[in-house]
């Protein structure tokens, strides 16, 4: 038989296009059961969470006075089984402050105040400390709070470490119980209660720290009490 010059031209290349299209379908399938396989090896697990990061620590230090020996003290922090006691040493030219129990009579305007509580979403606030400090008129208004003296709000001596100022400013003047503040966001209003846990800030020196005191420190980069940027002390603190 004689075959025609078209069809003589087209068997060569049937001849190797089989062969190529089997291997192609074998290394599809291959493949395949490679894929299959991995998968099947891998675990219906979720993907493990990535690792926890901390919040950032706080700026300050707070600890609870067990003496005052001379201007050495010893301090506790914690409680029970887990408290630490060491000793710490301002030093004869310590700048201290004293937050003092007051009453309404003992405010004179004008007055930097933070008014201190746990923050939540609907401003209902459980105020644990109305602080307060005079003014010089040099306060410099600020979304976080107005610094009563050294950098201190007055929450840093709180045993809960989530209390913070929620109104900051500088009372301006008052109306009986009222004070009217002027803070960062705008003018604000506080009503000073009878028995409201006022707190009144004077300079002290460190003779005057007593046991049951509550101070507290501004963090150095180490983590230990930076005694050179003073103390702010809470005076009768002690819960019992």
């Amino acid at each position: 038989m004689v075959s025609s010059p078209a069809e003589a031209s087209r068997s060569p290349r049937l001849a190797w296009l089989v062969p190529a299209a089997l291997v192609l379908v074998f290394v599809a399938a291959v493949a395949g059961v490679l894929l299959f396989a991995r998968q099947a090896a891998e675990s219906d697990a979720p993907p493990p969470a990535a690792g926890f990061v901390p919040p950032p620590g706080l700026a300050y230090v707070a600890f609870d006075v067990e003496r005052n020996d001379g201007g050495v003290l010893r301090v506790v922090s914690g409680g029970g089984q887990q408290s630490t006691a060491m000793d710490v040493t301002p030093g004869a030219d310590a700048r201290v402050w004293l937050l003092e129990p007051a009453a309404l009579e003992d405010l004179e305007a004008p007055l930097v105040v933070n008014v201190i509580a746990i923050p939540n979403e609907v401003r209902n606030f459980s105020i644990h400390l109305l602080a307060f400090a005079p003014a010089d008129g040099t306060e410099v208004l600020d979304a976080e709070f107005v610094p009563l003296a050294g950098g201190f709000g007055g929450h840093e001596t709180s045993r809960d470490v989530r209390e913070r100022p929620v109104i900051s400013g500088v009372v301006e003047r008052f109306d009986g119980n009222i004070g009217y503040v002027k803070t960062e966001a705008g003018p604000a209003t506080i009503e000073i209660d009878a028995g409201a846990p006022v707190r009144l800030l004077r300079g002290g020196t460190l003779s005057e720290v007593r046991p049951g005191d509550r101070v507290a420190f501004h963090r150095a980069a180490d983590g230990s009490p930076d005694v050179s940027r003073g103390v702010v002390v809470l005076t009768n603190a002690d819960p019992d």
